[in-house]
């Protein structure tokens, strides 16, 4: 009995286990589904309904894609497929479902498979939501921007340090109040407190560590280059998450050239407050309301009296009608900007009659308001006739001198300066009365005292100088100025008794001169004479040489390398380029050759004065192995070469423009021969450029009308012998030549421009076609486009490309661009952001000639790319050489463990097929399957399908 017990307890415990199961699986707080290995949900749990919005009953019998984000579906079905194939999936991946309701939600979703192989397998996934965490982080991300571009924009310096002291942020403004770049500053104890306010400065940060929030502080700082600063700043304590203080944080803006101006305007204020005192006329200042402002010590002892008339009006002093006369005039004043003159009887302190002339002028505020006016009284009782026409001449004098913006000085016979006008002061920096008594010439450079003194010479001799003198002068900050001056000779004119010059500054002019003629004569990237300059020097070289039976020598170098560099890695790094060159150039010459830049990448290089044309050889070869040297761009060591060609005086031309245009030519066919080596000039090698230039002339006619035609190679599943992919090569059709083969033609479309419109030409037919196909009832196949650097670097070629698939409406996964490897070797932030685009896009990405680039392999991590093109240098040798199988093999597997497809380009025999097929190598492209042919001839291939039924493979 208790046996049978035992037994009906085991039976109930399977229904048991999964009831529970089954409540565990619905209750659980996380998302759960189960799907079967086509992606329909067999069963799902009530917190996944909740995050989609559905019911149970609606989702149970749909596929997930019914409800997954469209732009996340083809990455699940590939998951799927990968399931059914039995790999492994990413074990948690970030995704987008899109509700009932229609809005997007994100969950990070984790999936496996159950039961063992079969058809009825079921995928478990669980599901998390992450949308509100998403939120919170965009939130949190665009004000943590927000914050940083306040800070990094801002115009006040701002830092922040630890507790210690030490810099830990400092913003550009920081940089440029006090002089030291961020990485100058940073971990260093506030390098800007001059040695002598150290103890203040720790007696500030202690203050702000303790919790102290400072503001309205005015400090002393010292900038890098050793100036002091005045600045206005705050600082306030740093805390974290648990309110515990962790440093400072320190605000500073520079108002140095504002102190300085307030003690200035003081210093005049007191200068002007002690000027007008010593004036012995009275002198007074009132505004428009008639109230007096401002009076001097000797309008006091006039009016005074022991009173204080700041504020009273000119009817609190006179009775009438001598007060209505001076309002009278006052009026006029306060109405518009004037100045009046008059006479009048006015009694002093003791009653007494003076009689006095006023002078009244209008003041204009700087606005341009008047805002009041001033007054001058003189007392004309004596020697009023007298000393009114003196005024009137001294008023004359001052209002011209002071107003001239150039200097004004009075010379005695002796060179002893009598008068300076105020313009001394913005002019040379000093006050006039600091110049009067000395020498003139004590103040002029030495080298030009003598002509100067010349030139004072002449205006004594002849009374006015005929033409103006050029001299320097230092300015009180030590700079030397350049002036010019006239002079007239007033001797003998007893109000004046000497020379008076008109001087001004002439040195920005000189500056501007001196660039200008050097900028005319000068390459402006590198300092090295330009072709104007050379072919100057050229000349007169020749002129030597022909005198006493020399020679001379030029050599027109080109950089074999420099257009790929500029092209991907951008033109500061070309410019810096360029500049090293010349430095190196520098060091193969002597003193007495000339180094010109012709503009691009060209230099010439002119050896003066050679006994014969070898010598110039030994330069060539120097200047090639300073240029093998590597240079260090941008962090990064980058190689290049160079071509050297060279005419020598006379025997390859008896003038500049000969000269240099035949070393011109010996440099290209030098080029032609295979870089980085030097060529004399020889009659034959004009031959070779007109036939060039011929070539050229054809090439962009070529470009105009189109004159190309695409040829298909298949590429085959070594397999099956399926036709998976078609590479486009393209061909040059001429009436006179026949088909012209790309290594005939594009080189030299890459080194003229036309290389982007004939890729573009190529890119267009090739989808054209691929879709045509399509269209014609033959399966999708992919096309292969090779690349070019030049189109590469281009900045509009990720929208050409785009525009090209959207024109020929081919799927953009039916695309696959070539790169050689030698162009993925050059890692710009701007090629791999271009790679991760087009990959985005859905177009793969394949690198052509791979094993030939003899670089690091760490590149392949980095960039999209799906497949790998063996070179067919490896694979015609593959079944004799075995280190030629070595590397194909190292290919193959190296491949496999990065998840990329080889493709063995250059099969031409069955041997070859077989070995590549033994080693795991799924693609081959060769003769043995097809030559490049034309579309109509590729078509029954496409047709049948099966390339080893041709071949007789199997």
């Amino acid at each position: 009995m208790a046996v049978n017990e035992r037994d009906d307890a085991s039976a109930g415990r399977p229904q048991v286990e999964y009831e529970l199961i089954r409540e565990a699986f619905d209750k659980t707080a996380v998302g759960l589904t189960l799907v079967n290995l086509d992606g329909v949900f067999q069963r799902v749990n009530r917190a996944f309904c909740e995050i989609l919005g559905y019911t149970r009953e609606e989702l149970l019998g749909r596929s997930f894609r019914d409800v997954t984000h469209p732009d996340d579906i083809a990455r699940d079905l590939k998951h799927l497929d990968e399931l059914r194939a039995g790999h492994g999936v990413p074990l948690s991946v970030d995704k987008r479902y899109i509700r009932k309701d229609g809005r997007e939600v994100w969950v990070r979703r984790s999936v496996s498979v159950l039961g063992k192989e079969g058809p009825g397998r079921l995928v478990i996934g669980s599901f998390i939501d992450l949308t509100e965490q998403r939120t919170k982080d965009r939130a949190l991300y665009q004000m943590n921007a927000f914050l940083t571009a306040i800070v990094e924009n801002s115009p006040v310096a701002i830092y922040t340090a630890d507790r210690e002291g030490k810099i830990t942020f400092w913003n550009p403004a920081a940089e440029r109040t006090f002089g030291f770049t961020r990485e100058q500053a940073m971990g260093r104890r506030a390098p800007f407190i001059p040695t002598s306010h150290r103890e203040e400065g720790q007696s500030l940060r202690e203050r702000v560590i303790a919790g102290e929030v400072l503001t309205g502080l005015e400090l002393e700082r010292q900038r890098a280059d050793g100036t002091m600063i005045h600045i206005n700043g705050s600082a306030a304590p740093l805390r974290d998450e648990h309110d515990n203080i962790t440093g400072l944080l320190a605000c500073c803006i520079d108002v140095t050239e504002a102190t300085l101006t307030e003690r200035e305007l003081g210093r005049q204020l007191h200068f002007t407050r002690a000027l007008i005192d010593a004036i012995p006329s009275p002198v007074y200042f009132k505004d428009r309301e008639g109230r007096y402002q401002v009076y001097n010590r000797a309008w006091d002892e006039l009016f005074g009296g022991g009173r204080s008339w700041i504020g009273k009006t000119v009817f609190d002093m006179f009775g009438e009608p001598s007060a209505s006369l001076h309002h009278a005039r006052d009026k006029l004043l306060y109405e518009q900007p004037a100045s009046t003159s008059y006479e009048a009887l006015v009694p002093d302190t003791r009653g007494l009659p003076h009689e006095m002339l006023y002078n009244k002028v209008s003041f204009v505020d700087r606005n341009g308001e008047v805002a009041g006016l001033i007054g001058v009284i003189t007392d004309v009782t004596t020697y009023k006739e007298a000393e009114r026409a003196l005024e009137a001449s001294e008023s004359r004098f001052r209002v011209l001198t002071e107003s001239a913006l150039d200097l004004i000085s009075v010379v005695a016979e002796d060179g002893t300066i009598r008068y300076q006008s105020p313009a001394l002061r913005h002019l040379m920096g000093y006050e006039p009365s600091e110049t009067v008594g000395g020498s003139v010439f004590e103040m002029v450079h030495r080298d030009d005292v003598e002509h100067v003194r010349t030139a004072f010479r002449r205006i004594i001799e002849s009374e006015q100088s005929r033409e103006p003198v050029e001299f320097r002068v230092r300015h009180r900050d030590g700079m030397w100025r350049t002036f010019e001056s006239l002079g007239t000779n007033c001797l003998t004119n007893p109000h004046i008794g000497g020379v008076v010059f008109n001087s001004r500054d002439i040195t920005d002019r000189k500056v501007i001169q001196q660039r200008i003629q050097h900028l005319a004569y000068h390459d402006n990237l590198t300092g090295l004479p330009n072709r104007s300059l050379l072919q100057d020097r050229l000349a007169h070289s020749i002129a030597r040489a022909e005198r006493g039976h020399r020679k001379v020598a030029v050599l027109f170098i080109d950089l074999d390398n420099f257009k790929n560099i500029n092209d991907t890695l951008g033109h500061d790094v070309g410019d810096e380029l360029l500049r090293q060159v010349s430095r190196k150039l520098s060091e193969c010459v002597r003193l007495e050759d000339t180094i010109a830049r012709q503009g691009g990448d060209e230099f010439i290089v002119l050896l003066d004065s050679i006994e014969d044309g070898r010598g110039a050889s030994i330069v060539a070869q120097k200047i090639l192995n300073s240029l093998r040297q590597p240079f260090l761009l941008g962090g990064t060591e980058q190689h290049v070469s160079g071509s050297v060609g060279i005419a020598v005086f006379p025997e390859d031309g008896r003038d500049a423009q000969t000269l240099m245009k035949n070393a011109d030519t010996a440099m290209f066919h030098g080029k032609g021969l295979g870089k980085n080596t030097y060529q004399y000039f020889t009659a034959q090698m004009n031959i070779a450029v007109k036939r060039r230039m011929t070539l050229e002339s054809a090439l962009r006619r070529a470009v105009m009308q189109k004159d190309f035609v695409l040829h298909y190679q298949p590429q085959v599943n070594l397999e099956t012998g399926e036709i998976i992919a078609l590479e486009a090569l393209v061909r040059w059709k001429t009436e006179d030549s026949g088909t012209v083969m790309p290594g005939d033609f594009i080189p030299l479309a890459e080194e003229t421009g036309l290389i982007n419109e004939i890729g573009e030409w190529v890119l267009r037919e090739g989808c054209r076609q691929a879709r045509e196909w399509q269209d014609q009832g033959l399966a999708p196949r992919r096309m292969a486009i090779n690349l070019s650097a030049r189109q590469f670097s281009d900045k509009a070629f990720l929208d050409m490309v785009t525009r090209v698939l959207a024109d020929t409406r081919l799927d953009p996964s039916l695309l696959e661009l070539e790169i050689t490897e030698s162009q993925v070797m050059r890692q710009t932030e701007g090629m791999i952001m271009l790679l991760n685009r087009l990959s985005e896009m859905g177009i793969h990405l394949a690198i052509d000639d791979f094993g030939t680039g003899y670089s690091s392999l760490s590149y392949l991590k980095r960039l999209p790319i799906q497949k790998l093109k063996i070179d067919q240098s490896f694979i015609r040798d593959i079944t004799v050489d075995p280190n030629d199988t070595a590397i194909v093999v190292a290919i193959i597997n190296m491949a496999k463990s990065l998840d990329l497809e080889t493709i063995a380009e250059g099969v031409e025999t069955a041997g070859q097929l077989a070995l590549l097929r033994s080693k795991g190598c799924r693609i081959g492209q060769g003769f043995y399957f097809s030559a490049p042919v034309r579309a109509e001839q590729i078509y029954p291939l496409l047709r049948q399908n099966n390339l080893y039924v041709q071949s007789q493979v199997r």
